[in-house]
């Protein structure tokens, strides 16, 4: 990249080092896209002084639309890769991208959500779009997550912002570092807004923003939404107030917000949430996790959100259990909260923390609230000893925590009656009494996190279970998917398995306070070719 950019501008930076450091800084502006590294080269051939420089690297560097030559060579050359999207939600759910800030890993997941509320996609469509902007190379491909190439965000920003200003128009200032909400003028006529990973304390008191569809203010410092915000935003699909930690009340003016399909509160300290948010009848995704300081929820909210699809309340509220309180959900034995779930027809994910053998025994109550969870935190569950065949329904388990709990000693005998959780990745089992070994994890193929923290535990996986476990079900390929193992204050622990494992994927190891742990099942044809 620096020799093209050399070569596209003729330089010889032998007289002055301090422009050299400065067209090195230019030229990392380009992202490695050659067709930018030509333009820009050629665009500062013959620039002699450093000055010339620092503005030209501003100017990039706060948008690159707005540099010489750079909107009728280089944008307008990828507009046409843009232009070549066979469908309009195609380009839709591309410029959505240009929300998240630069150089941004976009979850996949959260992505589809977004454009399912936008209107853009519907359930079963939003990965093959997924998949056709990844061939399409305007989204690169890692894994969980897609990213942007800069140079493909700035070209939608451009269009978004210049092109189909009318049909389009964004506003974006994404972790950029803002300490306030940009001028009330620049909110007006704005159809998606994302302001999210800054500083920002406070919002304009009345926008006018009769056609804003999207607002991102996840992780800013906001600490009060006024009364007279949301009703002057009518329009409004998407709400994301994530990750602001000191917002601890949810104003009843949100209720005006009417269109609103997607909201998510998580990881804020918000204690309660309002009755008067009845009146969101289209919301479709309501994400209410890590909101330890939830306290309380109306009874005949949740249940009042017919459309609902999505329903988030993983570690929701768990600094104040247990709760006793007329009319609240939140309660200890979850029995109210769960009823009310099971109302909801259209629902199809749910995450969840339950307290109390109580709450895992109403929760048991119903096999499609099971079938439709994600994630899964269970604590304090002891008079209710947990076995395996209490997780045997749950096909679509991802995340499994369980603290605090009798965890009863699972019978061999039961293996036929499980079927493998392919989609479980990530067990956490903490301060866990009765639990000698964690055999049945063979049950879960794909596991790549697993964190343990028990004092009871003699071994990982047993020689004696696993051989009988083998004979009905063939042969397991123990931990192949594994990439995180931590083991921290299990005084008893012996093993962790007795013969050396492949471990083909396995990253990190850390192991605290195991004192009768003498070996690991380690050998010269582990975790091959990795570092660990």
């Amino acid at each position: 990249a620096w020799d093209l950019f050399q070569a596209a501008g003729g330089f010889s930076f032998d007289s002055h080092s301090e422009i050299r450091e400065l067209a090195k800084t230019m030229a990392r502006q380009c992202h490695g896209l050659p067709l930018a590294l030509e333009t820009v080269g050629q665009a500062m051939a013959g620039k002699e002084y450093p000055e010339e420089w620092r503005r030209a690297i501003e100017i990039i560097s706060a948008s690159a639309s707005k540099f010489e030559d750079m909107e009728k060579k280089v944008l307008s050359r990828l507009k046409f890769s843009y232009d070549s999207l066979p469908k309009d939600e195609l380009r839709s759910c591309l410029l959505y991208c240009c929300l998240f800030p630069e150089d941004s890993e976009i979850l996949k997941t959260d992505l589809i959500e977004y454009w399912k509320s936008e209107g853009f996609v519907d359930s079963n469509s939003g990965w093959g779009v997924l998949g056709a902007l990844v061939r399409a190379c305007l989204l690169e491909d890692g894994g969980d997550h897609v990213k942007m190439h800069d140079m493909i965000r700035e070209m939608g920003l451009w269009i978004a912002n210049e092109i189909e200003e009318e049909e389009e128009n964004f506003l974006v200032r994404a972790g950029v570092g803002l300490t306030g909400a940009p001028k009330i003028e620049e909110w007006e006529g704005v159809k998606r807004i994302s302001l999210m990973q800054n500083k920002i304390q406070s919002l304009p008191q009345i926008p006018t923003c009769p056609r804003l569809q999207t607002l991102l203010l996840e992780y800013n410092r906001i600490e009060e939404i006024t009364e007279s915000f949301f009703p002057s935003l009518p329009s409004l699909r998407v709400l994301n107030l994530s990750g602001n930690h000191y917002l601890t009340e949810l104003r009843v003016g949100i209720s005006s917000l009417v269109s609103l399909h997607q909201l998510d509160l998580s990881h804020t300290h918000i204690s309660g949430l309002p009755q008067e948010l009845k009146a969101l009848v289209n919301l479709r995704y309501l994400n209410l996790e890590y909101t330890h300081e939830m306290s309380r929820i109306p009874e005949q909210l949740i249940s009042s959100f017919s459309k609902l699809q999505v329903l988030r309340m993983l570690f929701c509220g768990s600094n104040h259990r247990p709760i006793v309180e007329e009319g609240n959900v939140l309660s200890d034995d979850a029995e109210s909260l769960m009823k009310e779930i099971h109302c909801l027809e259209q629902l199809n994910l749910i995450t969840l923390s339950l307290q109390g053998s109580r709450g895992v025994e109403n929760f048991l109550k119903f096999p499609k609230l099971q079938n439709i969870t994600q994630s899964l935190s269970i604590e304090h569950c002891n008079s209710l000893p947990l076995n395996l065949l209490h997780l045997a329904n749950m096909e679509h388990l991802e995340k499994l925590y369980i603290e605090e709990s009798n965890l009863e000693d699972w019978n061999v005998d039961c293996a036929g009656e499980v079927q493998k959780m392919r989609k479980l990745h990530s067990i956490l089992i903490w301060n866990c009494s009765n639990v000698k070994d964690l055999t049945w994890l063979v049950f879960a193929p794909n596991l790549k996190c697993l964190r343990i923290h028990c004092d009871d535990m003699e071994e990982i996986i047993s020689v004696e279970k696993l051989s009988e476990v083998s004979e009905m079900m063939g042969e397991l390929n123990l931990f192949a998917k594994l990439e995180d193992l931590w083991l921290e204050s299990a005084s008893n622990l012996k093993r962790i398995y007795r013969d050396p494992l492949p471990f083909p994927q396995l990253k990190q190891i850390d192991i605290m306070r195991c004192p009768k742990l003498k070996k690991l099942p380690l050998n010269s044809s582990s975790a091959k070719g990795r570092k660990i």
